[in-house]
Parts: structure tokens; C-alpha cells; sequence
């Protein structure tokens, strides 16, 4: 009965403790690494630099809510549509509208959006580089007027 029942020694408390402690650093280890290569932290770009600039962000806003202008978007045959109106309900034409599809997860697959006004207010884009799924639009007029919109989309 005295070799069944071995005590327990220092060397075992040892080697329990460093494979307790291995484990668990390993694996803090990997699911840092993988957290870090699907999501860096930043959602947009220069965000310390766009912080300093708000005052700026919030004078723009503001001239854009005087003017009224609303916008309305639409998928049709993978085109993107966006119809801007002012606010009588016109459209505005000859904006400059350049724009992003952004994915909510994955920022790789997010991709640049250049507009074309189709007709009178309406502008629309070739939607190429999307897949189905939830996106995020953001879209800015690149001209004089202040315009910016985001609309979020489910694309089929």
C-alpha cells in the first residue's frame, strides 16, 4: 500500500504550475494574435488627426443641415442609386459624390465608390467590388456644397 499512495512533491506542484501557466499564455497568445489580424482597432482611418479637425466636421454638418438636403438609396439590377433632393423635394444636380462600401467585420473587403449622375439628382455606381451581405454606405459630395451621407445596406 506505501508505493500506491506516492506523496505529492515539490517537483510535481513544479511542473503543474508551468504547464497551468503554459496553457494559459498559449492561449491568451493565439487568440490575441487572431483577434489583432481580423480587426487592427481602427475603424477609420487618421482617426486621431479627423479628432483634432471635429470643429470642422461639425461646422460642415451644419451647413449641410441649413441647405435640407435629403438623399434616398437604392439597389437596382447591382447598380447603386442615390437620389439626392433638396428641400422642396428637387433634385440636386452636378454633385461630386465619392463614397465607400464598408463591410461591418471584415475591412478588407471594403471598397472605394466613384458616382456618376445618371440623370437630374440621381447618381448611381456599379456595385462590383460587393457581396451580398450588410454594408455600410458613406457617400460625400467632393464638390463646393457640403453633402455627406451613410445609409446602411443589405445587398442580396
Amino acid at each position: 500500500m506505501r508505493g500506491f499512495l506516492n506523496p505529492v512533491r515539490g517537483w510535481h506542484v513544479l511542473v503543474m504550475i508551468l504547464l497551468f501557466f503554459g496553457v494559459t499564455i498559449g492561449v491568451n497568445a493565439t487568440f490575441i494574435t487572431m483577434a489583432v489580424r481580423t480587426h487592427p482597432g481602427e475603424d477609420v482611418p487618421r482617426s486621431y488627426y479627423q479628432g483634432l479637425n471635429y470643429n470642422d466636421t461639425l461646422n460642415r454638418r451644419h451647413a449641410q443641415a441649413e441647405l435640407g438636403w435629403t438623399a434616398r438609396v437604392n439597389v437596382v439590377e447591382q447598380r447603386l442609386l442615390v437620389e439626392v433632393l433638396d428641400a422642396e423635394g428637387a433634385p440636386v444636380s452636378g454633385l461630386s459624390l465619392a463614397g465607400s462600401l464598408n463591410h461591418p467585420t471584415d475591412t478588407g473587403r471594403d471598397c472605394s465608390l466613384a458616382f456618376q449622375e445618371a440623370r437630374t439628382g440621381l447618381y448611381e455606381v456599379p456595385l462590383t467590388c460587393a457581396d451580398s451581405g450588410q454594408w455600410h454606405l458613406r457617400a460625400v459630395n467632393e464638390g463646393d456644397a457640403p453633402f455627406e451621407m451613410e445609409h446602411d445596406l443589405w445587398l442580396p
